[in-house]
């Protein structure tokens, strides 16, 4: 039982335990290779070696509290889902926006992919593409869209900045893995109609013939705590 194997650790390894599961709840995901600033290269996070090792412990506990975790050796993510299907994470109208042009771009160049299966790209790319779909409204972003949306994907783990910051135009961006657990391929085919929608709702909104799509919010295939994106 999960339970003995925890009673069975030391009291670092309690602590340890207990952080590796608020940051899973926090932020859903975890990575093998995460990117590091100071260092300026990829680098292994030896949270995920420590996950692995408590593996059969943290998906004991959080069974118990209605979450499956689960773990992809091949791209090195760890991730939670609720077992109800709730808690999905609600992103803005624009950031879902971002998150969908971002795994176009993903999945375009994954024959490209490096050893950390993560994919290279800027913020004038994302813009532009966005842009080339007929999704961005009147044609534009916004530098705090742009900004509120990089933060948010930062703190769920899909994204990283690899130079600047999030209020820099054409800002280098790294796409991590974790965006093929936000939307995996057998949700590709539904994201480009959900894209096509958007893209028609925008032609009608500035043709007077169709309101412009309702809300301010669309639900995404991520879990957790919807919270705001870090600051930097």
């Amino acid at each position: 039982m999960w339970m003995e194997d925890y009673e069975a650790l030391h009291a670092a390894e309690k602590a340890e335990f207990r952080r590796l599961a608020n940051a899973l709840l926090s932020r859903t995901y975890l990575l093998r290779n995460v990117y590091d600033d100071q260092k300026k290269m990829m680098d292994m996070n030896s949270d995920y070696r420590t996950a692995r090792r408590f593996f059969s412990i943290l998906q004991g506990y959080f069974s118990l509290a209605g979450w499956d975790l689960y773990r992809d050796d091949e791209y090195g993510v760890i991730y939670l889902r609720n077992q109800q299907g709730s808690n999905r994470v609600r992103f803005g109208i624009f950031t879902t926006k971002f998150l969908y042009t971002l795994r176009l771009i993903y999945e375009e160049n994954r024959q490209q992919v490096e050893l950390h299966h993560d994919v290279r790209t800027d913020t004038f790319a994302v813009i532009n593409k966005m842009g080339a779909l007929g999704i961005l409204k009147d044609g534009r972003s916004t530098a705090k869209e742009r900004e509120e949306a990089q933060k948010t994907l930062a703190r769920y783990r899909v994204i990283a900045k690899l130079d600047g910051g999030w209020k820099t135009d054409g800002n280098k961006l790294l796409i991590y893995p974790t965006i093929l657990f936000f939307v995996p391929n057998s949700e590709i085919n539904a994201m480009c109609r959900q894209l096509q929608e958007m893209r028609q709702n925008l032609q009608g909104a500035a043709n007077g013939t169709e309101e412009p799509m309702s809300g301010e919010e669309e639900e995404t295939g991520g879990e957790g705590p919807a919270e705001e994106g870090e600051d930097s």
